[in-house]
Order: C-alpha cells, then structure tokens, then sequence
C-alpha cells in the first residue's frame, strides 16, 4: 500500500505540482485532497476538473475533492503536505500534529523563520504556537540534510531563498571577508500562484521584465537567516544583504545572481571548485560549465519540470567581486518537489523517489 499521505490546498498550482510529483511516487500513496479558498466549496469534484493535466483517466485524476476534515486526515494519512496560505498552514499545522499525524510538510512561510521580530515584520498577523516554531525544521536538504530524518514539522524554503542560499552557503568556509551581498532575481508568472490581478494577466506579463520588488522583498529574511546561522557575515559583522526581484516573460522558473563585493586585497580562489566540492554528492545540484556548455546555463529553460537546481560561479578580480548564478523551477526544487524531497528522507525512503524526471527541453 505504501506511505499514506493526503494534500490540503490542492486547488492551488503548489498543490497541483505535489499531484503530480506524487502520482508516480513509488512509496507515497495519496489518500486524502483538500482545498483551501473558493474550491473548499466543492466537495466531489474529481481532481482531473481542477488541474487538467491530471487526466481523468488516471486514479488521482478520479479522486474526489473533501472538505478538510483533520479527525479523517489524521486517520488516513501519516504524512500531509499543506499547499495553503501561512494563516491557513499556522493553524491546520499543530491541529493535525495533535491529531497524531506522524509529520507535516508545509509548503508555506509560515514556519520558516526562526526569528520572531522578523517573521511578524514580514507576516503580521500569522501567530504561530510556541511549540511547533520550536521542533519545525528549515527544510533545504543540502543545508540541513542531519535534522530533516527527526521532524514533525518541515518548513519548505522559498523558491528565491532556496536558490540563493544554494549559491552562495559555500561562501562561508573559503575565509573571505565580504563588503556586502546583492542578489539580482527574476521569476516567472507561475511564482504568483492562481490569483486574478491585473499585474499577472498577459498582456502585463510577456515580453516584459518587469520589477515588483526592486527592494524588500520577504524572503530577504529567510536568506539572513540562515546565512548568518552558518557563519556568513560581512565585513560589519552582520550581514548586509539586498535583493531585487522581477518578473519575467516565463512560467515555470526562476534565476538568481549573487554578486558578492569582496573587501581587498582578493585571494586567489577556485570558486567553481569551491562550489563543486560542497555539493559533492548532492543528487539535485548540479555545478555547470558556463564556458562549455551547448546552452549558456544556469537558465530555468534547462531545469524546468525538474528538482535540480543548476549552479555556477565566477570571479571576478576587476571589479572585487564573486558573482554566483543559480536556475532552478519554482514549482518543484522551489515549493512541491523540494517538500516531496524532505518528506522522503523524513521517512528512510531513496531520495528521489518521485523526482527522477529529467527536465523538459527545450521548455
């Protein structure tokens, strides 16, 4: 029969992406959807009616959507994903832990930072129980791949944060000392979810590259954060750390570019083998060639579809500076597939089970 899990908030394309994943996952068997929202409202409706690539002709094509009943989920399921927005995911999460299921993997914010004054900065209004904040597990597996195997609670990274912080943690053991950090981010339609606003229609979004957080976007914290717990600071002593990010003519993906001023005299450094070294033996990193390879990567266009995240690094000695690129697809490696990822070595089972699809090309 395999490992029972249920997903709440399938209406969504989080929810969609973790159907997918999960409807050819060898050890994980979905016994349980649910929506959040509008789609709540309609209990019954088969699946393949919400997500149209979910063919009716397929089993998880044909299940019924339920209301989110937890004693039902709880009985059913051992594992539930919650594809829901934080105020939703803040009070289904300790419920359904209550409940006695065995782990919870939220797609949300909710969880993620550790930090109270940030989190309510940036999620006022999302109150989380003082217990589940303090056994939650920032679920990047390359960064924290020791505590994952332990948790109840998984807090699955932003799409930006997982990106940079996979380019640019490698920094923390060369020894460098940083005048600050700016990230360059750009991501497609996708990344803002179903929601109808004019800024997210066609005639807005393609051919454009169009800023809409060109300072202070939220997932700023998460990559502090985490940064600064594995020892990379600036010259300061803290972190001083900008992004700005933009929306571009694509629908899956996302591409991030670190440029990292280094305070002279520069050492002489191997930064790509820097890199290579720290992901050795990571399934879903791979470190790209820049110079050789057929298409200039990293580049969502190579990843799309996939759990990979594509990565590269230059220095640069004229302007002082290392400048890291990473591409990956912010519906898998950045929400559903790294939540499938945690969740299967939350539970002993091959890591990429559901995630060995090679990436659409072209895309």
């Amino acid at each position: 029969m395999g490992i029972p899990v249920g997903v709440v908030g399938v209406s969504g394309l989080v929810g969609g992406e973790l159907l997918r994943l999960l409807a050819g996952h060898p050890e994980f068997t979905v016994e349980h959807v649910s929506a959040s929202g509008e789609r709540a409202r309609e209990p019954g409706v088969p699946l393949g009616r919400l997500h149209p690539h979910l063919s009716v002709a397929h089993t998880l094509g044909r299940l019924p959507l339920r209301d989110a009943d937890l004693g039902e989920i709880a009985n059913r399921c051992a594992t539930v994903f919650l594809a829901t927005p934080p105020e939703v995911s803040v009070r289904l999460a300790p419920e359904l832990l209550a409940r006695g299921v065995e782990l919870v993997v939220d797609a949300s914010p909710a969880f993620r930072l550790r930090g109270r004054e940030a989190h309510d900065r940036w999620y006022p209004g999302v109150e989380r129980p003082a217990g589940e904040l303090a056994e939650s597990v920032y679920g990047l597996p390359e960064l924290n791949r020791d505590r994952i195997p332990g948790a109840r609670l998984i807090a699955v990274p932003g799409c930006f944060a997982t990106a940079a912080l996979l380019a640019l943690a490698p920094l923390a053991g060369i020894g460098d000392t940083f005048e600050s950090i700016v990230i360059d981010a750009k991501s497609g339609s996708s990344g803002s979810g179903n929601r109808l606003r004019v800024s997210g229609t066609h005639a807005m979004r393609a051919n454009a590259v169009t800023p809409y957080a060109p300072v202070r976007h939220r997932h700023v914290a998460e990559i502090r954060e985490v940064l600064l717990g594995r020892g990379l600071s600036t010259a300061d002593g803290g972190l001083r750390l900008g992004m700005s990010t933009f929306g571009v003519d694509l629908v899956r993906g996302l591409s991030v570019a670190a440029h990292v001023a280094v305070r002279p005299p520069m050492a002489e450094v191997n930064l790509s083998a820097v890199v290579r070294r720290f992901y050795r033996g990571e399934p879903f990193v791979r470190i790209r060639d820049w110079k050789r390879e057929a298409h200039p990567v990293p580049d969502p266009k190579v990843v799309a579809g996939s759990n990979f995240c594509d990565l590269a690094a230059f220095t640069d000695q004229e302007s002082g500076r290392f400048v890291l690129l990473a591409a990956l697809d912010n519906l898998v490696k950045g929400a559903a597939g790294q939540a499938v990822q945690c969740a299967n070595l939350r539970h002993g089972v091959t890591e990429d089970a559901g995630l060995t699809a090679l990436p659409l090309f072209p895309a």
